[in-house]
């Protein structure tokens, strides 16, 4: 896993995001290369999403705030 696509994976296990979140977060990364990282991660088949249509990462903090969502 390259070390981009471990932090977004990182960032994902503390607190569920929108992808527009992820990006802004690491606009100083060249696009291709954030979407390889990102691709790396969904070739993982880790990726979950809450109600709001956040992702996540199971098995950590976000998973709770993730479940404890509810869409209005």
């Amino acid at each position: 896993m390259s070390p981009l696509a471990g932090a977004l994976r990182a960032a994902l296990v503390e607190a569920p995001m929108q992808f527009a979140e992820l990006v802004d977060r690491h606009r100083a990364e060249p696009w291709r290369e954030f979407l390889r990282a990102w691709g790396e991660l969904r070739a993982e088949d880790v990726l979950k999403r809450d109600a709001l249509g956040r992702y996540f990462v199971p098995g950590g903090p976000a998973e709770a705030v993730a479940a404890a969502t509810r869409a209005e």
